[in-house]
């Protein structure tokens, strides 16, 4: 095997060798560097992926604590509220004075805070004194002395959250009026209401809630999209990137304030970051390009190291054939030039012994090649290029002449000759010229107006901003128009201390959630939000583009920049 292969690089031509040389030596360092390069992007986009998540989750987190620091105050209000302490403390002896106290005062109570706030069930004192029960309202102690939370309350000094067939929060109350009486509230508040914030604010996300005990208190629609995991399985995962059954996700975990509550976020990770196959892809594209450029550099480089081999062997070829008049010298020192300057004393050696014998043979050859040379009729390729001209006068195509003209300022324009900053009055120019050459491929569908203040023409801008959104509003709006004929209005016009543009369709509108979306989209081509991106980029957060639209009645996008001047235009 290893002498098949030494075989075969023995028979190789020497550029072939010089170059299988160069591209071993410089494919190792590509492919290392590509791999390397990948791992870091992968890692740097899970990293990103998940702070993107955590910052979500946070967010959700403490809307969750907003809501409970409402309920803590709400059951706060009523364990300092003293009337409350004297009727859980009261042994009430007459029971007079107590139904005054429970009709008069607590009910009452009880029924505002509940129409206040839809989401509170139930208020209940439960208490050790000898107070008479009251429906729901006032318990005794003994019904509930048993339950886990009851105690949990008894024994702690904060507000406690529980789940256990529905939410409620519980507290003592002071021991103001009774100290041997431990008596406490139990509020119990409609979950679905509760999480109605996390619900709205996590529609692409899988949340999962659950307590001290791992139980689940909530879990949202998209939860159930979740490989089947128990809670105790769920508690042992770690953050960050994981494989839940054949599905790769983002696990965030976060501890839910002033509650014993742990909020699992799961995220599948095709949503939020691209997966390895498009990092692979863009790191193969990569590593190809490099190896392409690095072919042609490797090209080149060998070309040039082995040029005057090559030289001297068509020398010798050509000596070959009979060409001994040649004058082969090289200055260099190198091996390369000794080889070249030998031959050609050995060739000058030849002719001295052959120049008498062979002297009219090569000079009857040299007048016969330039025979042969003087023979080629340039005549043919000028007769050639003038027929065709004058075929393109005769046939008087004016509309190909028209478009041509457009083609040729549109792309002037669009290239700019590399430059990036152009005057106002060639950016329109580069719409006009698009707007009229889809025109005339659209055999003139639609019509379009414009209304330019001459004013604006003395700035500049980058270029390339208005013609996407040209394109748009005839891909999506005129060119989606099922009646009467479609119109695109394109203005510009000075405003305070900006210019404005604005490009107009009639076309059927588009929903307010597609202009939500539209300018983080990322398109096809050279999309809106390429555009949107480069204005900020280059002239502050407060300039772009901006959308309106109205079904049925068609879309305004409108781009607003300061009122820039280029010195170098």
């Amino acid at each position: 095997m290893k002498q098949t292969i030494f075989g075969l690089f023995n028979r190789l031509r020497f550029n072939q060798k010089l170059f299988l040389s160069y591209l071993t030596v410089i494919i190792i360092p590509i492919l290392v560097l590509g791999l390397y390069a990948y791992n870091q992007s992968k890692q740097m986009l899970n990293y990103q992926a998940f702070q993107g998540i955590d910052k979500n989750v946070s967010t959700i987190s403490e809307s969750i604590n907003n809501s409970i620091e409402r309920y803590n105050h709400t059951i706060r209000s009523i364990v300092f509220n003293k009337t409350f302490q004297k009727i859980v403390a009261n042994d009430y002896l007459d029971l007079v004075n107590l139904s005054g106290d429970l009709n008069n005062y607590l009910s009452p109570y009880f029924i505002m805070m509940m129409n206040l706030d839809k989401e509170i069930e139930k208020i209940t004192f439960y208490t050790q004194s000898n107070v008479p029960e009251y429906g729901d309202s006032v318990v005794s102690y003994k019904r509930v002395e048993n339950e886990p939370w009851y105690n949990e309350t008894v024994l702690g000094s904060e507000n406690q959250w529980f789940y256990d067939k529905g939410l409620f929060v519980t507290a003592k109350f002071p021991k103001f009026f009774a100290e041997r009486y431990t008596n406490i509230v139990y509020m119990r508040i409609n979950d679905k209401s509760f999480f109605r914030s996390v619900t709205d604010m996590s529609k692409d996300y899988g949340i999962v809630i659950a307590d001290a005990q791992n139980r689940i208190i909530y879990a949202n629609q998209s939860a159930k999209l979740i490989p089947t995991l128990d809670s105790r399985e769920m508690m042992e995962l770690s953050e960050g990137r994981l494989r839940i059954g054949l599905t790769e996700m983002f696990l965030v975990k976060k501890t839910v304030p002033q509650t014993n509550w742990t909020m699992y976020c799961f995220v599948p990770a095709e949503q939020v970051s691209p997966n390895a196959g498009t990092i692979i892809n863009a790191t193969l594209i990569v590593i190809l390009a490099c190896i392409v450029s690095l072919l042609v550099i490797i090209s080149i480089f060998s070309k040039t190291m082995i040029r005057r081999i090559f030289r001297l062997n068509a020398m010798m070829k050509r000596v070959e054939m009979g060409e001994l008049n040649l004058r082969v010298q090289s200055s260099s020192k190198d091996e390369i030039g000794e080889l070249t300057n030998r031959f050609g004393n050995m060739l000058i050696r030849l002719n001295e012994l052959i120049e008498e014998s062979f002297r009219s043979k090569i000079v009857q050859k040299e007048a016969e090649m330039k025979a042969l040379q003087w023979q080629i009729n340039p005549h043919f390729l000028y007769n050639t290029l003038s027929f065709i001209n004058w075929k393109a006068l005769r046939s008087d195509a004016h509309d190909i002449s028209h478009v041509v003209t457009s083609m040729s300022t549109f792309y002037r324009t669009a290239l700019n000759r590399g430059n990036n900053i152009i005057s106002v009055r060639d950016e329109l120019e580069n719409i006009k010229s698009y707007v009229e050459i889809i025109q005339v491929m659209g055999e003139y569908s639609f019509d379009v107006v414009y209304e330019i203040d001459a004013a604006v023409y003395e700035y500049s801008t980058i270029n390339l901003i208005l013609q996407p959104l040209a394109e748009n509003a005839i891909k999506h709006g005129v060119n989606q128009k099922t009646s009467g004929r479609g119109l695109l209005q394109v203005s510009a016009r000075l405003g305070h201390g900006t210019i404005e543009f604005a490009i107009e369709d009639n076309g059927p509108g588009m929903p307010q959630e597609t202009i939500d979306t539209i300018l983080t989209m990322q398109s096809v081509g050279y999309g809106l939000n390429n555009v949107n991106e480069r204005l900020q980029l280059r002239f502050g957060a407060e300039y772009g583009i901006g959308i309106q639209s109205r079904i049925g009645h068609g879309t305004v996008m409108t781009v607003v920049i300061p009122q820039y001047m280029n010195a170098v235009l």
